[in-house]
């Protein structure tokens, strides 16, 4: 392996934050929303900005004192220093954070719109969006269909990681397929909107939305003791077919990666520099590595695939 620089040296138990950054970074569309955000000073979004150019202009190794500081003071009573942080908690709390200070509010009344998903979207959204959301959030249709009179009624389930449950050795599509079964079930509370009767019903969830930038979090925890350590084969490729003009193909960029337990675990991330071209971050060291090295892994924990538009 050949050693490189722009690592991120560790501050006590910011293995996570560093793997995190490391992974924001190397993804151009993620990268470029950051960089270009038009935000206040000491802010979340104007310290990984300034981070981000540190490690990505200037190819400069760091160690992010200044911005430690500040996210603690940001996260103040979610995340306490030297205390160990899960990475897939992380990827959402600073999603969320990063898209509250770059947001912008939609002219839109949802009480008149025809557009029912769209209207729910607004809605869960508080009628806000940025480009960090539009980029990440997808969402899931559940679809449930009563037995006796065939009505279909519809809702519509925002999202920003896809969960999902692990079995070993099966793949990632694998997995992600496992959560879109249909099931069957038997009367119980639900009513019919339509023939207004308790029967047996079909439900169904598949994803509506394919975000651009798809992030896959791994059910490794039962608890912060027991983590499943299973194999799984993490798929360079997805590609969803769900008609003839409307096909989602998307490429691996990036891995978090989890070692041990919660309380005493540690993350490495892999990120891909260019094609074919993986690199190791473990904190303040860099290095190359083979995909053959990854691709069958029992540490992948949080995965991010983009959308292949060529």
């Amino acid at each position: 392996m050949i050693k490189i620089m722009e690592g991120i040296n560790n501050l006590g138990a910011t293995c996570a934050i560093n793997s995190l950054i490391q992974m924001i970074c190397r993804n151009d569309k993620l990268r470029t929303i950051i960089l270009n955000a038009n935000v206040n000073e000491g802010t979340l979004t104007s310290e990984l900005k300034e981070v981000l150019h540190l490690i990505h202009n200037e190819k400069k190794s760091l160690t992010p004192n200044k911005f430690i500081n500040n996210f603690y003071l940001i996260f103040k009573g979610i995340f306490n220093r030297f205390e160990q942080i899960d990475i897939n908690e992380l990827w959402l709390y600073m999603i969320d954070k990063i898209h509250e200070e770059t947001s912008y509010k939609l002219n839109i009344d949802n009480s008149d719109s025809k557009d029912i998903y769209q209207s729910t979207i607004n809605t869960f959204n508080n009628n806000k969006t940025s480009g960090l959301l539009e980029l990440v959030q997808g969402s899931f249709i559940n679809v449930i269909s009563c037995s006796n009179c065939n009505h279909k009624s519809h809702s519509f389930e925002p999202f920003i990681t896809l969960a999902v449950d692990i079995q070993e050795n099966k793949t990632i599509a694998d997995l992600i397929f496992g959560t879109m079964t249909d099931e069957n079930r038997e009367r119980d509370e639900w009513k019919c909107e339509n023939c207004n009767g308790n029967h047996n019903y079909m439900k169904m969830k598949r994803i509506w939305k394919f975000p651009e930038i798809l992030v896959i979090s791994l059910n490794r925890f039962k608890d912060i003791y027991n983590k499943d350590n299973s194999e799984v084969f993490v798929n360079e490729k997805l590609n969803f077919i769900i008609d003839d003009t409307n096909h989602y193909n998307y490429r691996l960029k990036s891995m978090g990666l989890h070692y041990g337990n919660l309380n005493g675990g540690h993350y490495m991330s892999i990120c891909e520099i260019n094609n074919e071209t993986f690199n190791l971050y473990n904190d303040e060291n860099v290095n190359t590595i083979n995909k053959n090295d990854f691709l069958k892994s029992n540490t992948a924990y949080l995965i991010i695939y983009q959308l292949n538009r060529s």
